[in-house]
């Protein structure tokens, strides 16, 4: 079983670690489960703007890392991990929306693009045109867990 934190320690470190970040001269905001304001989190996921390689190095070397895990992710001093998700300038929104989730809810929106027809473009968008384009009004990142309630809305306006 993963261990779950509380969303208000999650965003604690979340800030402090995009202090640092924003301080190094790179962009970055939460994604996963600390953007949806899930009431507990397993880890912090965060997307950052730039080269991946450059990224990862200025990552590494944030003094609250106790370890690394893997290439992307690290343990906190803290206890909780975070995970890095670099991305270009021109993808970073599309990125930061595919990575926020929930899962369930992407595969839907993408699964109303693949019936309209019609492909998700990953460059220079915006969330709220992801929605837009196919005819729902934006959902905010700690509302995406309805996902049943947007299916009815769907399923009755057909």
């Amino acid at each position: 079983m993963e261990k779950r934190f509380e969303y208000n320690f999650a965003l604690k470190e979340y800030k402090k670690l995009c202090i640092y970040i924003r301080e190094k001269g790179f962009r970055c905001d939460a994604s996963g489960s600390l953007r949806r304001r899930r009431k507990d989190v397993g880890d912090i996921d965060f997307v950052v703007e730039g080269s991946e390689e450059r990224i990862l190095e200025m990552v590494a070397l944030y003094p609250q890392i106790k370890k690394p895990l893997n290439k992307y992710e690290f343990m906190l001093k803290s206890g909780i991990c975070i995970h890095a998700i670099p991305e270009n300038s021109t993808k970073y929104t599309y990125t930061l929306w595919h990575s926020t989730g929930p899962k369930a809810h992407v595969k839907f929106i993408e699964r109303i693009y693949a019936e309209k027809g019609l492909e998700i473009i990953e460059e220079n968008i915006q969330e709220e045109e992801i929605y837009g384009k196919i005819g729902i009004a934006y959902i905010k990142p700690e509302e995406r867990y309805r996902l049943q309630e947007v299916e009815d809305d769907q399923g009755r306006k057909s």
